[in-house]
C-alpha cells in the first residue's frame, strides 16, 4: 500500500496536448494545440502558487478571499461600522411642534463600510488559528489579542509583541442599597456605579492605532467569538 507523502511534489508540469501525425504538417493547428498547452501550464502554476484554504497569501483578495473565507470556512466579510439609529414621535421624545402630529422621524449618524482584506484576513485566524489551543487561559487571550492587532494580513507573530497587550479585571458594580452611599449624596431609588472588580470582567487593553479601533468594533458587534460567560471590554491606550 503506498503512503502519500508531502515531501513528494505534486505535477509541476501538465500532461501536454499533441496532434495527431496526419495533421502534423498543419501550422494552425500546431498553434491551436501550443496556445491550449500554454494556458493549461497557466492554470497549474496558478493552482500551484496559490492554495486556497492558506487565506494569508498575498495571491488571495478581493472576490476570492470572500468565497474562500465563507465558502470553506463559513465566515462572511465583517463590515466595520458605528452607526447609530435614533426614533422620534412617542409622546415627550422630541419639543413640541416641531414634528408633524402623529409622525415619526428616524435619525441615523456614523459610518458602516466593509473590512478591508487585511482585517478579513485577521478575522479568519482569530477563528481559524489552532496554535494556542482551544483551553481559554489570559495568555490564550493575550496571544490571540496581540495576533490580530500586529499580525498584518492574519500571519503569526513572534512572541515579542505579547507585552503591548494588558489583560486585567474590569472595574464593574454599582451602589444603591441602603445604608451604602453617604445620605443626600445619590439620588433617591438610583444607581451609581463603583470601583469593584469582577472576577467574569477582562478589559483588554491595546495600543492606539486604526486596527486596534476596528478591533474594539469588531469585538463590540460581536464578531470575534470569545467565551460568553465572559465580558470583555476593550481599552485604547493612547
Amino acid at each position: 500500500m503506498q503512503i502519500e507523502s508531502f515531501a513528494t511534489q505534486p505535477l509541476q508540469q501538465v500532461i501536454p496536448s499533441y496532434l495527431y501525425n496526419e495533421y502534423s504538417d498543419d501550422e494552425s493547428l500546431q498553434a491551436f494545440v501550443a496556445s491550449f498547452n500554454s494556458l493549461s501550464q497557466g492554470y497549474l502554476d496558478w493552482f500551484l502558487q496559490t492554495p486556497l484554504s492558506v487565506y494569508t497569501s498575498p495571491n488571495i483578495a478581493g472576490p476570492l478571499l470572500d468565497w474562500i473565507g465563507q465558502g470553506i470556512y463559513g465566515i462572511p466579510r465583517p463590515v466595520i461600522s458605528t452607526l447609530t439609529t435614533r426614533s422620534y414621535g412617542s409622546y415627550n421624545t422630541v419639543p413640541y411642534n416641531t414634528l408633524a402630529y402623529n409622525g415619526r422621524k428616524r435619525v441615523q449618524s456614523g459610518t458602516a463600510e466593509v473590512a478591508s482584506d487585511d482585517l478579513y484576513k485577521r478575522v479568519l485566524t482569530w477563528h481559524l488559528y489552532l496554535g494556542d489551543g482551544r483551553q481559554m487561559s489570559l495568555q490564550w487571550l493575550r496571544r490571540r489579542v496581540a495576533r490580530f492587532i500586529f499580525g498584518a494580513n492574519g500571519e503569526d507573530i513572534p512572541v515579542d509583541f505579547l507585552p503591548q497587550i494588558s489583560l486585567q479585571r474590569a472595574p464593574i458594580g454599582f451602589s444603591a442599597a441602603f445604608g451604602q452611599p453617604p445620605y443626600n449624596t445619590q439620588a433617591y431609588l438610583s444607581h451609581k456605579a463603583r470601583n469593584t472588580l469582577s472576577a467574569r470582567s477582562i478589559q483588554i487593553g491595546v495600543p492606539a492605532g486604526q486596527v486596534s479601533q476596528d478591533f474594539q468594533i469588531l469585538l463590540n458587534e460581536g464578531y470575534l467569538a470569545l467565551p460568553f460567560q465572559v465580558k470583555f471590554s476593550v481599552v485604547i491606550r493612547p
